[in-house]
């Protein structure tokens, strides 16, 4: 299937792109940053980092933690985290629908995938 990934760039090296939005949907999800970073395939500590840097692009947070504590940490979206989350994702659904016809017109061209090589043996 044919999806469209936004990245905006705003000044500098500040911007939202895919990961990022995935990455604080599973935190929504999840209520964790550990137990989103695992279900990225990501370790804690970049998940952390980059969470920590995303949260720091904007005047409001995003996420809001709790450390440690009996049972681990915790962490949840902050009102504004996910409304960004919402207008991202509305975003590329109304650029998806937008350029429908010339993906359609893409996709007609597109070449056949090979089928997996089959196992010798």
């Amino acid at each position: 299937m044919t999806e469209i990934k936004l990245r905006i760039d705003f000044d500098g090296d500040r911007y939202i792109g895919h990961g990022r939005i995935q990455l604080l949907e599973l935190i929504g999800e999840h209520g964790s940053i550990a137990q989103a970073a695992k279900a990225m395939d990501m370790s804690y500590k970049r998940a952390w980092y980059l969470m920590d840097e995303f949260n720091s692009m904007f005047a409001d947070p995003l996420i809001e933690r709790q450390h440690g504590g009996r049972g681990g940490g915790a962490a949840k979206l902050t009102p504004f985290g996910a409304e960004l989350v919402r207008q991202y994702r509305e975003m590329e659904a109304k650029a998806l629908s937008v350029f429908a016809k010339p993906l359609a017109a893409m996709e007609k061209h597109l070449a056949r995938q090979q089928k997996s090589a089959r196992k010798a043996g």
